[in-house]
């Protein structure tokens, strides 16, 4: 009876803790005014030529070409502001007014934040030894300030965690079970949405693979299993063509072969746009003989800080058209909590990470006799699979920041802690880990260290709170 109990309970524990992001993202969603977000405007015009035509934008069309960039975001893939469009359009049978369908197109952002708290706190639940521990992890991600900026405007970045919140729970119970049929189908469909989503998610389509490839080396043998690697394989990517290989074909056709629509972009982006916003005319450190180094330390003009820690300010939380910041100060306490967390792992690197698991055995065996008992230890190795995902967790959470340097380096120099948001979970994951094992270490009472997990998730929630009522409530 009691274990039913402790069973609803904690049924009931994650719905709660669902239904207060959905209240809390509606919250930053309502507050902000049309166009106070990045390229909103742009993103909008997406969803309303949907809801005025019926049909899908060709990104060259100048209805929805910025007149400044000269290109649209039509040329990306659009399946959030499609859905934006099916949600704006049921709202103007009700009414005309445009605030409500702009709140309706950010809605599917919003649900989309549900869908990533769901996974967050399963995650949680699989992978730490702590259930508390699980649910700072949980609180860590989402309510990151940044993290609630980003469900709260017209994008593709949501659906971009989103898919990584959900291609992370599957890795989690591909360790626990397997690779079973159902692990796989929900697999391929994440990956699928995830292509759908924005290119600096999809280094977790490279380590998915990655992961899936180790995975399907038995243990202890550590031999290939080719048939079920190739079986197996090929449902997920069957899987991941039907769900994203429609807008990638359209492309194709539409844009000359030019399947991800980049390289029209930049086309047009280079015939269309002010003089100044020319891809050719653009200064970047590249063009300024500026090392990757010099760049990451560069202080621009009236910036307060140099690149590297403008963008860790804006990954914490940086709002409206990247012009309302948190108390400087406020955002460095986060980044030293941040970095606490992450060295909490420097001594169970080899615990966290080693690929091989040692067993040892001990056999008793008798001499010709009878009498002399000799002790043998054997040792086998076998593969582990957790510390595996670790490894593939680390990739995914580089490959985002990797990105972000080479395009802020070579393409269009820029300081958005946004475009490494995807790092946001394996990243959070590893603080988590970090104090719990800061807590193993230091802290040998139970009930205390349970109580400092809450105590935790408390300040982080308070934190972020009153970062709404001071910072982003108050600028509007």
């Amino acid at each position: 009876m009691k274990k039913t109990v402790k069973t609803v309970k904690k049924g009931y524990a994650i719905w709660i803790f669902v239904l207060l992001v959905f209240v809390f993202y509606l919250s930053w969603a309502l507050a902000a005014p049309f166009d106070a977000s990045p390229d909103e405007s742009m993103r909008y015009q997406i969803v309303e030529f949907i809801v005025k035509h019926g049909t899908l934008p060709d990104g060259r069309d100048p209805e929805i070409r910025n007149a400044n960039w000269g290109i649209s975001y039509a040329f990306n893939p659009i399946l959030p502001y499609m859905a934006g469009a099916v949600f704006a359009k049921v709202v103007q049978v009700f009414t005309d007014s445009f605030r409500a369908t702009v709140i309706a197109a950010r809605m599917v952002n919003v649900l989309l934040g549900c869908g990533m708290a769901w996974f967050t706190w399963k995650i949680g639940e699989l992978l730490f030894r702590k259930k508390e521990t699980g649910r700072l992890f949980a609180v860590l991600v989402c309510f990151l300030p940044g993290t609630c900026f980003l469900f709260s405007y017209i994008n593709t970045d949501g659906l971009a965690l989103f898919t990584t919140a959900w291609i992370l729970y599957c890795w989690c119970r591909a360790c626990k079970e397997g690779w079973t049929l159902k692990v796989c189908v929900q697999m391929g469909i994440a990956m699928g949405l995830c292509m759908l989503s924005y290119y600096n998610a999809y280094g977790y389509l490279l380590m998915s693979a990655v992961f899936f490839a180790g995975c399907m080396m038995k243990c202890g043998e550590q031999k290939w299993d080719w048939q079920q690697l190739l079986k197996k394989g090929c449902l997920m990517l069957g899987i991941v063509f039907l769900v994203a290989g429609w807008w990638f074909i359209r492309s194709g056709i539409l844009y000359d072969g030019d399947f991800l629509g980049m390289k029209t972009s930049s086309i047009y982006a280079e015939k269309c746009a002010i003089d100044e916003l020319k891809p050719s005319n653009r200064v970047l450190p590249v063009n300024m003989g500026m090392s990757v180094l010099d760049m990451i330390w560069w202080v621009p003009g009236e910036w307060q800080h140099n690149w590297l820690v403008t963008v860790l300010v804006s990954f914490v939380g940086t709002f409206g058209h990247l012009d309302i910041f948190m108390p400087y100060l406020w955002s460095k306490v986060y980044l030293i909590v941040f970095a606490v967390g992450i060295l909490g792992n420097s001594w169970r690197l080899r615990r966290e990470f080693c690929l091989t698991t040692e067993f040892v055995k001990k056999e008793k065996k008798a001499d010709a006799d009878g009498i002399l008992i000799t002790e043998i230890w054997r040792k086998n190795r076998r593969w582990n699979m957790r510390n595996w995902m670790h490894i593939c967790m680390v990739g995914a959470m580089v490959i985002p920041v990797g990105l972000l340097v080479y395009y802020a380096y070579a393409s269009d120099f820029q300081a958005q802690g946004r475009y490494i948001m995807p790092m946001a979970l394996p990243f959070f994951y590893f603080v988590t880990l970090g104090y719990e094992n800061w807590s193993e270490k230091l802290i040998r009472n139970e009930k205390i260290s349970i109580w400092i997990c809450r105590i935790g998730q408390g300040t982080a929630a308070i934190s972020v709170l009153l970062t709404y009522v001071l910072v982003y409530r108050a600028a509007y």
